[in-house]
């Protein structure tokens, strides 16, 4: 005789394979199909313990147990499935997470059948023959606890989706879910028994399927009762959802207890945070239809709801809800959208409302002070009016052939006029002035006449763009938009036409007054700015001068005089540009923009420097984009060149010439004159010094010659007294002496003719080998630096620098000769160059001797002063360094300290890289 319990999990399995049955009946009702699986699934459960209790022997109720796995395993992921499609969460069981779902399961299986191998889900398998009938006892492994872990996970998951359901879901429903609750619990229920009546970790008897009875019970019940599976509660809710009319089902107490989506939208609430709460609660922001309509059974009327743009108008119809018995248990309040209908009511007083208003506002915009302003009031109200998400107005720019934005009213206001069109880029304000009429576009990223990259920065789906023209001049677009799709009506587009025409006159006669009033600045600046520079006292503060006037009048980035001067032009003058730059040649005529200005006498403007010239793609010229050159001319005759730049593309116009054409003829004969006054006070100094030299040079000549001469005389006296007894060695000295005095006398005269010639010699400079100029000084001191022992320290290199080969030379021999003489003893004299930042190299000697005090070292370098270091120095070495070094274009220096030495230098400009 079958035992009892193993009659109840036949039971259980007969029940299950009858609701299975009922459920692939029903298909394709939600959730049936993984309705029909589960109890298939829990009947093979059931069933399958069953047989395992029958077996006496172990082995064969191994067998059984693992029958019995795909239950196990599958049960808890199909009632989730369950769940999902039951509650309306069908999307998430899409066959790529029925495929993740099933990973589990189908592991857990394969872990079953090859226990043997791993112990995975029975760790240990015995024979327990205490009680009524044998029974395995089980030791279970590390991964069934891993899918308990699962399995009560997805449980766990299901209960919650069948609570949330039964709150405020009518009887029918509630009853059906908890028919689904209750058969989902049982068996978990009876899973928690199992752990008390098993110590742990032993598992004897597993209650587990007994719940399956209650289970199957619970399903049965919902079956029959409840109609599960024939009466959905999805297929109610799609008949709700899909009303085009709103609808709020109210209880006896004025709680929402349904509404369908329809009325969310309507009302902009959530579904899943209204129901159940009080509809006064909810309805707040309409408290006065709540308090009109709150006891009302049947009612019909118009409401409008919302302000603006979203304001709608709805037929509202209160119906009461009966019970069977007739008794009123609550109120379904069905809202109809008549919008429509009475936006064609209103239309004609919004139109007589819009051109009143228009009206007002161009004579609010034209009471602002400047173009701007007035087209920000503009686009403000006009957006405002018509109720669009965005206003946009653009200027045309007919000289770059692209728009300008200026204001805008909406979530762009601060941003767009920092925004531009690329050339070439396909603009909405290009597109409708081409057409010459308005464009109604819905879909901004599917049209011709916009891009999608400019479309792509804005929120606008949909774009009405209107031109304006005045007088047949293009003057810009008056552009619409709204950020959801949006048909244009002829309404609308009649109306856009009027606010474009009332815009474009008003930006006409703006332009005219602001151009007025701009002219009348100009010719005041342009008047400030040239007696500004014909007042300036010199040359110098003249240059300096029209630079900052040429600045007020046209914002550059950088600029600079220029005179021409035979064969080239040279920087005199300079704003904003690198100090190097000054007395910088540009030779005339050579590949530069300057000799176009030059030879052709007329002005030019580049708006992209880099691409007509490379000399603008290299230092110190490559952050300039565009340039303008503008001749000086004085008499017919062209005296230099104003150069002006701009590190923006296309900045400088032709406008900007008319503007300056004035200030640069006044300031071209104000500059000759100054040239020329400047020359004559220059020529009147040189005369002035020249005196002073001629005077300091006949000292000079009398301190200096006086010494050998009168040695030549002593000598000469001494000899022809005495020739006849001295002795051949003493005559020998006596020659000797005349000799080195004449030798002396023979070297200050040539200095002396250096001196006087440098001053009016032009000569090349050109790159020289220094180091072959410095091996010729050392071959003329040779006899220096034998006597003296003289050890004289050479760099491995020399760098580039430009310069005269012979006068360069001068300058090294007196150098060496005063750092060889002055120096310790014996004399170390060290050579080097350095390159400076500036573009310029510094040469220089040093020696060790005692070095020369501070006081000292001012007059070292005075033409004709005192720079002799020691008694009987002629002292004029270091003035012919000085004017040879300054004719070349560089400077000189000491560096010295008492007891330190001294280091005597001299600066050169650089050879360029491109020679």
């Amino acid at each position: 005789m079958l035992n009892p319990l193993i009659l109840m999990l036949f039971g259980a399995a007969s029940i299950a394979l009858g609701v299975a049955v009922y459920a692939w009946r029903a298909r394709p009702a939600p959730g049936s199909t993984a309705l029909f699986l589960l109890n298939m699934l829990i009947a093979l459960w059931t069933s399958g313990y069953a047989l395992e209790l029958l077996q006496i022997d172990l082995p064969n109720k191994i067998f059984w147990a693992k029958v019995q796995y795909p239950g196990i395993a599958f049960v808890p992921t199909l009632w989730l499935i369950v769940a999902l499609q039951y509650t309306g969460w069908a999307r998430w069981t899409s066959p790529i997470r029925l495929g993740v779902l099933s990973l589990e399961p189908l592991l857990t299986i394969g872990l079953a059948w090859t226990n043997e191998h791993h112990g995975l889900i029975w760790a240990t398998v015995a024979l327990d023959t205490h009680g009524g009938f044998p029974r395995m006892e089980v030791i279970h492994g590390a991964w069934f606890y891993i899918h308990v872990a699962y399995a009560y996970g997805a449980l766990l998951l299901s209960t919650v989706l069948f609570l949330r359901f039964l709150r405020h879901r009518p009887p029918l429903y509630q009853g059906q879910a908890g028919a689904l609750l209750v058969s989902v619990i049982a068996p978990w229920i009876a899973n928690g028994l199992t752990a008390l009546v098993n110590p742990f970790p032993r598992v004897v008897f597993d209650l587990t399927p007994y719940g399956f009875v209650v289970s199957g019970i619970a399903l049965v019940w919902g079956t029959y009762r409840f109609r599960l599976l024939d009466v959905t509660p999805i297929a109610h809710e799609m008949i709700v959802e899909s009303m085009s009319d709103g609808l709020i089902v109210l209880d006896a107490v004025n709680r929402i207890v349904d509404l369908n989506p329809a009325a969310a939208r309507m009302l902009n609430l959530d579904r899943s945070q209204v129901l159940g709460r009080p509809a006064r609660e909810i309805l707040a922001p309409w408290s006065e239809l709540v308090a009109r309509f709150r006891d009302v059974l049947e009612a019909r009327e118009e409401i409008a709801l919302g302000e603006g743009k979203a304001r709608r108008f709805y037929e509202l119809q209160i119906s009461p809800v009966q019970d069977r018995s007739g008794r009123v248990i609550g109120r379904a309040i069905v809202i109809r959208d008549i919008t429509q209908r009475r936006q064609m009511e209103l239309a004609l007083e919004e139109r007589e409302r819009f051109l009143r208003s228009l009206y007002e506002i161009l004579g609010a915009a034209l009471k602002t002070p400047d173009l701007r302003s007035m087209l920000q009031v503009l686009a403000d109200q006009l957006g405002g009016i018509l109720g669009a998400d965005g206003c946009y107005i653009t200027l045309w720019d007919e000289r770059t052939g692209l728009p300008i934005p200026m204001a805008a009213y909406g979530p762009m206001r601060e941003i767009y006029p920092a925004l531009h069109a690329e050339p070439g880029e396909i603009t909405a304000t290009e597109s409708v002035l081409r057409a010459g009429h308005p464009l109604p576009i819905e879909d901004v990223f599917n049209t011709p006449f916009l891009s999608p990259k400019i479309a792509a920065q804005f929120p606008t789906r949909s774009m009405l763009a209107l031109p304006m023209i005045a007088e047949g001049k293009w003057l810009g677009g008056l552009l619409i938009a709204y950020d959801s799709p949006h048909q244009f009506a002829e309404e609308e587009i009649a109306r856009g036409e009027i606010m474009a025409r009332i815009v474009a006159l008003a930006i006409a006669k703006a332009r005219s007054l602001e151009e007025a009033r701009s002219r009348w600045q100009e010719a005041d600046t342009l008047q400030q700015a040239i007696e500004a520079v014909v007042e300036a006292p010199t040359l110098t503060e003249m240059l300096q001068r029209i630079l900052e006037q040429l600045r007020r009048l046209i914002p550059y980035d950088s600029a600079s005089v220029q005179w021409l001067r035979e064969g080239y032009l040279e920087i005199v003058g300079q704003s904003n540009l690198p100090e190097s730059t000054m007395r910088l040649r540009l030779p005339i005529p050579g590949d530069n923009p300057n000799t176009r200005v030059i030879l052709e006498r007329r002005a030019l403007i580049l708006d992209d420097a880099p691409a007509a010239y490379s000399s603008f793609r290299e230092p110190p010229h490559d952050r300039i984009r565009s340039w303008m050159g503008i001749p000086l001319i004085v008499q017919d005759r062209v005296i230099g060149m104003l150069a002006l730049d701009s590190h923006q593309p296309g900045f400088f116009r032709e406008d900007h010439l008319r503007l300056i054409g004035p200030f640069v003829n006044s300031a071209a004969v104000a500059l000759e004159r100054a040239r020329l006054l400047e020359e004559e006070r220059q020529r009147r100094e040189e005369l002035n010094q020249l005196n002073r030299d001629l005077e300091a040079f006949a000292h000079m000549v009398a301190h200096d010659l006086k010494h050998p001469l009168s040695v030549i005389i002593g000598t000469a006296e001494f000899l022809e007294r005495e020739l006849g007894a001295l002795p051949l060695e003493d005559l020998r000295d006596s020659l000797r002496m005349i000799d080195r005095a004449g030798r002396k006398m023979h070297r200050i005269i040539e200095e002396l003719l250096l001196l006087a010639s440098v001053r009016y010699t032009e000569v090349p400079r050109k790159p020289v080998a220094m180091e072959a100029i410095v091996a010729e000084a050392l071959e003329r001191l040779e006899p220096l630096i034998a006597e003296t022992g003289a050890r004289i320290l050479l760099p491995e290199s020399w760098s580039s620098a430009l310069g005269y080969g012979p006068w360069l030379e001068e300058v090294w021999v007196n150098y060496l000769s005063n750092a060889i003489q002055h120096g310790g003893r014996p004399p170390i004299v060290e050579l080097g160059a350095d390159s400076l930042p500036d573009g310029r190299v510094r040469f220089w000697v040093k020696d060790n001797g005692p070095g020369i005090p501070l006081e000292e070292q001012a007059r070292l370098f005075a033409p004709f002063g005192i720079r002799s270091r020691h008694a009987g120095g002629h002292g004029i070495g270091l003035s012919i360094v000085r004017m040879i070094v300054e004719k070349l274009g560089g400077e000189v220096g000491v560096e010295s300290a008492p007891g330190q030495g001294s280091t005597f230098w001299f600066t050169l400009h650089a050879v360029s890289e491109d020679g």
